[in-house]
């Protein structure tokens, strides 16, 4: 017998878990979709009180030493001298007594091990799918400028398969969003930035599918679409996204006139042919107090069958197989991986002095002060 009101309730309550599950997932990504920055003050070793300085802190007390005017020099202090095992830092120079069990400093050596991981998988995926292509887009309200002029004809696909990851990727996390593509007279998308939501993400993939190769136009057409994306007052940042080089006479204007386009202009660097394409964008991301990025793809282009994806494989990662690529020369090392990166060093230098510590000091000869636990 059917219990009145009971598939309603049912219904209610898996309504709800999908709503929970969908707010995990958009949490997430927000986490994701920060610099690199903003991750290190919410999971970073100094944030989670993890630097060697905090976890000896935590462990142990330094090992006292003053100043004897009739000596002329320092001295240690002997007060329980051998009661406590005692480590070196290089890091400061000091001596620590350790006064904590070795369960505790068992739990900060898996905290780091977690740390370790946390910023491999930070740098795996900044390094990976749209992000290794376009570099992480931080903004909630942004306008891509495709600047085409310098692309090979064959590079077109590519390009295509590019800009469809970024859409579906990250402006699909964004509040608001346009494309304008450079030619003799700017070509919009929207007239102004839209809402973004599943029809117009799907919307502006169409519209990117259907882009045509164009041979380059006038040395102003640059600037006149940069100008223009700027006109629209809820766009926070735009993303330049230049295919190939830029022509000289386009490089100067745009550098004398920078500071005219209102808002900051993250550049973006496809498959630059000269390092002086990369360094005229990473002057023009500076002058509009902006991040720069680059990418080129293989030497040669791949190219794949167009047979259906297996079950479970992605549009997304389809594509991503055939974007594989590197940093071009000049482009330098990427900021925001290299922050990851000196933090992931730390965290293993770390853990690997915590763990020849605990290899070191016999078990017995630990105090048993505890600590309270290490969080």
């Amino acid at each position: 017998m059917e219990v009145p009101g009971s598939s309603s309730t049912i219904s209610e309550d898996q309504t709800r878990r999908q709503e929970e599950l969908s707010d995990t997932r958009t949490d997430s990504v927000k986490q994701s979709l920060i610099s690199s920055e903003e991750w290190l003050q919410l999971h970073g070793l100094k944030s989670n009180k993890l630097t060697l300085k905090q976890i000896l802190s935590q462990i142990g007390f330094p090992h006292c030493e003053d100043y004897v005017m009739s000596l002329g020099r320092l001295v240690a202090s002997r007060y329980a001298n051998g009661l406590f095992p005692q480590i070196y830092t290089t890091e400061d120079g000091r001596v620590y007594n350790l006064t904590a069990k070795s369960e505790l400093i068992s739990q900060y050596m898996e905290r780091l091990t977690q740390a370790v991981e946390s910023c491999k998988q930070r740098m795996d995926w900044l390094t990976s799918n749209s992000r290794q292509i376009f570099g992480v887009i931080l903004e909630q309200c942004i306008a891509i400028v495709l600047d085409l002029g310098g692309m090979l004809e064959e590079e077109l696909s590519l390009c295509r398969d590019a800009l469809t990851m970024v859409l579906q990727e990250q402006v699909a996390h964004a509040a608001k969003f346009n494309i304008i593509r450079v030619s003799q007279e700017p070509v919009k998308w929207q007239e102004n930035a839209v809402p973004v939501t599943a029809p117009s993400i799907a919307a502006a993939i169409s519209w990117v599918e259907k882009l045509s190769f164009e041979l380059a136009s006038s040395h102003t057409s640059c600037l006149d679409a940069l100008l223009e994306a700027g006109k629209d007052e809820v766009i926070e940042s735009i993303y330049y996204f230049v295919v190939g080089d830029v022509p000289e006479e386009s490089k100067e204007l745009l550098l004398q006139q920078a500071l005219e386009i209102p808002c900051p202009v993250c550049t973006v660097s496809f498959n630059a042919r000269g390092q002086g394409t990369i360094a005229f964008l990473k002057d023009l991301s500076a002058k509009t107090f902006s991040r720069f990025h680059a990418f080129a793809e293989r030497t040669e282009c791949v190219e794949f069958p167009a047979f259906p994806v297996k079950d479970g494989d992605s549009v997304i990662t389809w594509n991503s197989r055939k974007l594989k690529g590197k940093l071009p020369p000049g482009a330098g090392v990427r900021e925001d991986v290299f922050l990851i990166w000196r933090e992931m060093e730390e965290a293993g230098s770390t853990l690997a002095q915590i763990r020849r510590l605990v290899a070191e000091t016999p078990k017995t000869s630990v105090a048993t002060t505890d600590h309270g636990g290490c969080c």
